[in-house]
């Protein structure tokens, strides 16, 4: 593959994966805090998700022109999670920005609050005075991570939050939706329900690669708690099951079905701990204190918080009685 010049974004990272297909993988310490991608369709940019800011957002749109000297023709989401759409108003009207019609409907819905919130600054004042005085104090390094990702995202959002309009889908689409260039053939296709409300797959056929969103967090904690899991071990059976080898998670690097295997054997480790807990009628905050065995245990380094709401979650899908139950 020729080497290609970019400017290098300090939210991502531009990782090739064949000829004229990118993966954007967040960077520690960015603005991104999700994945996204740049693919060449052959006369046509595409690109998957926008980050969760407005700054990682616009360096995703720079890079991408700077790459194909062209602006994005169309910006898909894979759902509507914030993380992965407020970047989107980075892009201007010559972007179509493209979203099953669910993940609209909650963009809709979500839009406004979010608006609201960013128009607050005594609630982003507030919120990092004390994860400052919480980083002075807390010595266990999964806590600590979860601080400072929190206190990273604060003030990204106080710098731009004045900037921020949401940008709704222009067009939606149901089941399939595909994309010819004179290079590539894309397919956007719906997977329903899963991880969230309805999660999109971005799938490049001839290439043996896929963009799976948030179907996919590789070496990282997921996020469970509005999930349905049963369904989201379909959409992760899909994969598993497919001739895509390479795939672009929403969180963590890009891998393959043996990053994928991995993330199922999680899923599976953690219901059986938790549920043996809540069958033996334990307490909830018994289950918080069980132990992951390894590599899982690395994933809670600043995923204790997304580590207590898998918990949670479990634990009641398990049967067991939450606090404000009892």
């Amino acid at each position: 593959m020729p080497e290609v010049r970019f400017a290098e974004s300090k939210h991502f990272t531009l990782k090739p994966l064949t000829q004229g297909v990118y993966a954007c993988i967040h960077k520690p310490g960015g603005a991104a805090f999700s994945n996204a991608g740049i693919i060449d369709l052959g006369g046509r940019t595409l690109v998957v998700d926008a980050f969760h800011t407005r700054t990682a957002g616009r360096d995703l749109r720079q890079a991408a022109e700077a790459l194909f000297e062209r602006p994005v023709e169309t910006a898909v989401l894979t759902h509507a999670h914030h993380d992965h759409w407020i970047g989107a108003c980075a892009f201007d009207a010559r972007t179509t920005l493209l979203a099953s019609q669910t993940a609209r409907q909650s963009c809709l819905e979500w839009g406004p609050k979010i608006l609201a919130d960013f128009q607050d600054p005594a609630l982003w004042e507030e919120w990092l005075k004390g994860t400052e005085q919480q980083l002075q104090t807390e010595q266990d390094p999964r806590l600590r991570g979860d601080l400072e990702h929190n206190r990273s995202f604060i003030r990204y959002i106080m710098a731009e939050r004045t900037q921020f309009q949401p940008r709704i889908p222009d067009q939606t689409y149901e089941g399939t939706f595909t994309f010819q260039g004179s290079e590539r053939l894309a397919e956007l296709r719906s997977l329903g329900r899963g991880h969230s409300q309805e999660d999109s797959v971005l799938l490049l056929p001839q290439d043996r690669l896929a963009f799976t969103g948030d179907i996919g967090f590789f070496a990282t904690q997921p996020y469970l708690s509005v999930c349905d899991l049963d369904l989201l071990h379909e959409q992760m059976r899909f994969f598993a099951e497919s001739d895509f080898q390479t795939l672009v998670p929403g969180h963590g690097p890009v891998g393959g079905k043996d990053a994928l295997a991995l993330q199922l054997k999680y899923l599976d480790v953690l219901e059986d701990l938790v549920g043996r807990v809540a069958h033996k009628g334990g307490s909830l905050q018994e289950a918080l204190q069980i132990t992951l065995p390894e590599p899982f245990d690395q994933w809670l380094v600043g995923g204790m918080e997304l580590f207590k709401g898998n918990v949670r979650f479990l634990f009641k899908r398990a049967g067991g009685v939450l606090p404000e139950e009892e």
